[in-house]
Order: structure tokens, then C-alpha cells, then sequence
């Protein structure tokens, strides 16, 4: 029992054989006759003979399907039998496809439709090749890659990959028997190699199975060279992979109905996955978090109160967009876990020719669709090849949105996601009883025509809260000015890996600009630039309404001449900020009674954004001052 009920939330690759999305629709006759594809039936009804997949009933024999096919008719020729998974490849007319319709070992038939592999189709098909074209590449932002793992030297991502991670279970219960797929053994693994895919166990009889995220990362962000096909959406973005998947040699692989060894994901490790990001987002200038996978039962309402939910509202508040696949049960009317989680961002799979794809879920909770099927990407070893799934329309998205962070800088992660909204192709198709029209990203309605200027991207912010916090009267703090930062004026280097620190005590503003000065704090002067980059990328005040682009600039900041409400604000908010970025509080954090971080640093952003009275600010610089810097 134990077992069962795990298997049951086990998360799986979104992933499916191109050759089972790309058939049509089929056609029930009856309840008893096997599954017509209605193209093929229409094509055969003209009097031309098909080119089909004839699907057998588990258990009986291939064969005997084959002989009776071929006698049905002179033009009936079996292509393909031996070796195959179930079915047969056969020419069908219309004396065969009656005698198969009334032939209770056949499950289905399909039409054997040629299908392009190309990337260069899907990306024509949302307009990212005309918007690479245009100078929208995604430059300056980063998406994370939530899979099994990334092939580090391929030429698809070179000089992109902008960090690493690994979260993956270590679990010798016997029905697991799970080994880590972080390069160290352990389980959890961050900086250069971490999500290595091609590591010894990720290997099986020569063959890598960790490949599922070299291909999704490759439509998100891969940039043509070698034989690469052409552009992913967004060729100049950087690339966060994060291994989240464990190896289990156990029998839960055939509970599942697959072979073993097999690759699967605890929802714990997608969870901690989701929370580095959250610790490294502003200072790599994350826009996206793609999550390819899922698994479960199936939800036609919003799964409220799920395991990731915390997560992703919190990166959603910051300005990151969690990009999940509806997944491939073929549910017309649901989803997921966890793609049924309403702060994230799910998408379904089209064709090229904008049909939803047969076994991919949709419904009224998918926000989007985007190609999915016959997808060509990268793939490990330095190679390139063909997948369909809803986990290859997941990074269409997540790639997309690094295209809108470039374009419009100063919007947050849902204003972009709605823009797509807003700008796609509609598709109506049918969704249980009702009828359902879901948008298919178009780039080339979403973007302007071409950049008017060098943006510079930023990750600007806080939600705008629903409720102001309020404030008991403090003493006024002693303004202390301290000494003339005169030397040093320029920024540093942002370090290589900017992440939030381990800070246990708040500092208030004094303390915070002692620390700016050069030999008088006990943070280091790449530590402090690090913190004042995630406080400028998650901030609307920081540099737009205030510049705090240096050691020296942050310390008149934080230690004002000027008595006024804006200074005293400012000097507030900025320590604020700095304390988030020590890794004091997190945006989740109560700071008094039920009002959060995120809650309160809102309130103060939007007051002094939007011209609030001195009362305004000085009260919430008070509540700053007594519940989040002391």
C-alpha cells in the first residue's frame, strides 16, 4: 500500500514517441470496433490506398492480423511486422480497411503520416526566427532547466551555461533501490559539472539516459552551430540546468510499466530545485523556470495547496515564470501535477498545423499551447534528434518569455506571460462537454518589430500587496552620516555565482553601511556587490527611482544626510533588501503577525513609485525599521 500510494504522485518525463502524437484523431464506429484514424478513413473512402499502422490488441497474435490483412485484397502489402511494439505497418484499401474494421484483435488503425523533424519548423510556426532576426534573442536573461541534466560541451549551448545544480534522491529501500545522478554521489550538488547528463549512472548498456534535458534545453535556448538544425527560441540566453531525476534499479520501474533501470523525479527534489532557483534568480536573471515532467491523477480544477505551490508563488512574486507540461495522458479536459498548480504556467502541445496533439493534456487549465510534436533538438554526445511530448512545448514558453524580459524590461513575469495571452493564435477545440480556446504563443504579434535601444534587462519585483501593513510610532533612529565614501565609485565584477548569503541576524541601515566601507564591515566587497545586484534585479526603486549602483552610492543610501520621508524610505527599503539578499528573511517570512516580506517591501515600493504622501512614507520606513532591519 505504501508503495502504491507513492507510485501514484511518482513524477515521470512529459515525454512521448513522435510517431504516436503525430496521427489524427480517431474515429470510434462502435463501441466494439477498433479506433479509424477519420483521415485515413476519408483518404480510403476516395479509393486511394493508405499507408498505415494497424495497432494490436495486447495478446494476440501479429501475424495472424498480417495474413488476414494481405487476403482481404490483391493491393494490400504488409510493410513492417518483425520487431515491432504491437502493430503492423500495412498498405490498406477499401476491401481491407472493412475486413480490419470488423476484426476484434485490431485496437486501432492510423494513418503512417510523414512528419518533417525539424526545429526550424516549430520555431516558424511562433515567429522566434523572425524575432531572432529582428536583434530579440534573449539576451540578459536566463532560463532554468528543471530535468535530468544537461550535456555540458555540447556546441548547442556553448559559452551559455550560466550554473549548475543537482538535487536527486540516494533511497536503498528495495522497491526503489535509487542511486543519485549528481556527479558527487551525494544527494545535491551545485556549481560547474552538477548537472552533468552523461555521468556513469546516467549511463545504461552505452546508451545516455539523461538526454530528455539536453532536448528541452535546446528548444528554450539552443544556438545554431555545427549541424545544429537552427535557433532555439532564444539562442543567447542563458542556460541554469538542474538535475532533479534519481536512477532506480528496483521494481518500482516495472510498477510503472517501464523497464528498469528507469528515471524518476521526487516531488521533494523538484522542491528544493525550485528553491535554488529562488536563491540564485536575481543575480543570473532567471525569467523562467522550464519543468518538463509530471505525473499523477488527473485534475480538472486547480490543485490548490500542492507541494510546489509555495515555490512557485514565490518565484512568480520575484518575477519568475515556473513553465510546466500538461503532460500526455490525453486528457481532453485536465492536467497534471504538477501542471495543475495555478500560479504556474502549463502548456500543451500543437502540430505544425495547430492541432492539439492526441495524447497531450488540455483543458481549461492549460494557459497555453505551443509545437510539440517531432521537435528536433539536441541531444547528448554532440547530436541532434527527434522527440514529441508537451515537454517539448513547455520550452517553446520558457524561451519565449526570455524574449519578452529582453523587450520589455520593466514589466513583471505576469505582465509578460499575459502579453502572450493577449498575442497569441487562438485554438478552439473541444474539452469534455464543453468547448475551449487556448492561445498558441505567436512571437511575432508579441514583440515589437525590432529593438529601439539596448535594453538591459532587469528582474524588477515585489506583487503589489492587497492589504497595507500597519505601523506602531517608533523613536526616530540617531542619523548618524559617518564618513565621505570618496574612492571606488565604480561597481565591481559581479562575481560568477551571485546567490544569496546564510545570514542568521538582520542588520539595520547603520550596520549595512558600515559594510560598504572598504575595511569596516566583515562581508567582503564581491559579497556586498553580489547583494546589491539581487537587490537592483528584484527591486522597482533599485536603480530606477534611486541609484545604488555602487559601494559608495549605497552608503549615502543607507546613512542620509537628508531627514525627508523619500531618504528615509529609501535607506529602509535598501536594508531590506540587503538582508533578503543575506539570506536573513525570505520573501515567504513573517515579518509581524500574517504580513510577509514580499507583502511589506510591495507596500514601500509602490508608495515610492507612485508619489505616496510623506505620512505614507514615513510610516511604512517605521515599520521597515521595527520589524524587518532590527
Amino acid at each position: 500500500m505504501r508503495l502504491r500510494s507513492l507510485l501514484a504522485s511518482a513524477s515521470v518525463l512529459a515525454i512521448t514517441a513522435t510517431a504516436t502524437l503525430a496521427v489524427g484523431v480517431p474515429a470510434q464506429a462502435t463501441t466494439d470496433d477498433p479506433a479509424v484514424a477519420k483521415n485515413l478513413a476519408a483518404e480510403v473512402q476516395k479509393g486511394e490506398k493508405v499507408r498505415a499502422i494497424i495497432e494490436i490488441e495486447r495478446g494476440q497474435s501479429i501475424a495472424g492480423v498480417a495474413k488476414t490483412a494481405e487476403a482481404a485484397s490483391d493491393e494490400t502489402k504488409v510493410i513492417s511486422k518483425a520487431g515491432s511494439d504491437g502493430f503492423i505497418v500495412a498498405t490498406v484499401d477499401k476491401p481491407t480497411l472493412a475486413e480490419l474494421k470488423t476484426d476484434d484483435r485490431v485496437k486501432a488503425i492510423y494513418k503512417d503520416e510523414l512528419s518533417k523533424p525539424a526545429l526550424d519548423v516549430s520555431t516558424k510556426l511562433i515567429g522566434s526566427d523572425k524575432a531572432n532576426q529582428a536583434g530579440w534573442t534573449g539576451k540578459g536573461s536566463t532560463v532554468a532547466i528543471i530535468d535530468t541534466g544537461i550535456d555540458r560541451d555540447h556546441p548547442f549551448f556553448a559559452g551559455r551555461i550560466v550554473g549548475e545544480a543537482c538535487f536527486s534522491t540516494v533511497d536503498s529501500d528495495p522497491d526503489y533501490q535509487a542511486v543519485s545522478l549528481c556527479p558527487n554521489g551525494q544527494t545535491a550538488q551545485t556549481g560547474a559539472g552538477a548537472a552533468d547528463a552523461e555521468t556513469a549512472q546516467c549511463v545504461v548498456n552505452g546508451e545516455v539516459k539523461c538526454f530528455h534535458g539536453t532536448h528541452v534545453a535546446g528548444i528554450a535556448a539552443g544556438k545554431k552551430a555545427g549541424a545544429a538544425p537552427s535557433n532555439g527560441v532564444a539562442p543567447e540566453a542563458g542556460i541554469l540546468p538542474i538535475q532533479v531525476f534519481s536512477r532506480f534499479n528496483g521494481p518500482v520501474c516495472q510498477e510503472l510499466g517501464i523497464s528498469t533501470p528507469c528515471f524518476l523525479s521526487f516531488t521533494s527534489d523538484q522542491k528544493r530545485a525550485l528553491q535554488y532557483v529562488d536563491e540564485v534568480h536575481a543575480g543570473l536573471k532567471v525569467v523562467a523556470a522550464n519543468m518538463s515532467l509530471g505525473g499523477g491523477p488527473k485534475y480538472t480544477f486547480h490543485c490548490d495547496g500542492a507541494a510546489l505551490e509555495p515555490e512557485i508563488l514565490q518565484l512568480k512574486d520575484f518575477g519568475v515564470s515556473t513553465v510546466i507540461s500538461s503532460g500526455n495522458n490525453g486528457h481532453a479536459d485536465g492536467v497534471v501535477n504538477p501542471g495543475c498548480i495555478a500560479a504556474a504556467v502549463t502548456v500543451g502541445a500543437t502540430d505544425d498545423d495547430d492541432t492539439p496533439a492526441p495524447l497531450g493534456n488540455r483543458g481549461p487549465l492549460i494557459d497555453f499551447f505551443a509545437p510539440g510534436v517531432a521537435i528536433n533538438s539536441s541531444l547528448p554526445g554532440n547530436t541532434y534528434g527527434v522527440m514529441s511530448g508537451t515537454s517539448m512545448a513547455a520550452p517553446h514558453v520558457a524561451g519565449a518569455l526570455a524574449l519578452l524580459r529582453q523587450a520589455y524590461p520593466k514589466l513583471s513575469g505576469e505582465k509578460l506571460v499575459e502579453k502572450l495571452q493577449t498575442t497569441g493564435k487562438s485554438i478552439t477545440y473541444p474539452s469534455g462537454a464543453t468547448t475551449v480556446t487556448t492561445k498558441r504563443i505567436d512571437l511575432v504579434a508579441a514583440l515589437p518589430p525590432v529593438p529601439t535601444a539596448s535594453p538591459t534587462p532587469t528582474a524588477p519585483q515585489t506583487a503589489t500587496p492587497t492589504a497595507t501593513p500597519t505601523a506602531t510610532a517608533t523613536p526616530t533612529r540617531s542619523q548618524t552620516s559617518g564618513p565621505t565614501f570618496g574612492t571606488g565609485t565604480d561597481p565591481l565584477p559581479v562575481p560568477d555565482t551571485c546567490k544569496r548569503g546564510k545570514g542568521a541576524k538582520p542588520l539595520n541601515a547603520k550596520q549595512w553601511a558600515t559594510e560598504m566601507l572598504r575595511g569596516k564591515g566583515t562581508l567582503d566587497d564581491k559579497t556586498l556587490v553580489c547583494y546589491l545586484t539581487l537587490a537592483q534585479n528584484g527591486s522597482k526603486v533599485f536603480p530606477e527611482v534611486t541609484d545604488t549602483g555602487s559601494l559608495g552610492k549605497a552608503y549615502k543610501v543607507l546613512a542620509p544626510k537628508s531627514k525627508t520621508a523619500k531618504a528615509l524610505l529609501d535607506r529602509e527599503l535598501l536594508a531590506a533588501w540587503l538582508n533578503y539578499a543575506h539570506g536573513v528573511h525570505n520573501g515567504s517570512t513573517k515579518v509581524h503577525g500574517s504580513t510577509t516580506l514580499t507583502k511589506v517591501i510591495g507596500v514601500a515600493e509602490r508608495y515610492r513609485t507612485a508619489n505616496g504622501t510623506s505620512a505614507q512614507l514615513k510610516k511604512t520606513a517605521d515599520y521597515l525599521y521595527k520589524y524587518v532591519n532590527k
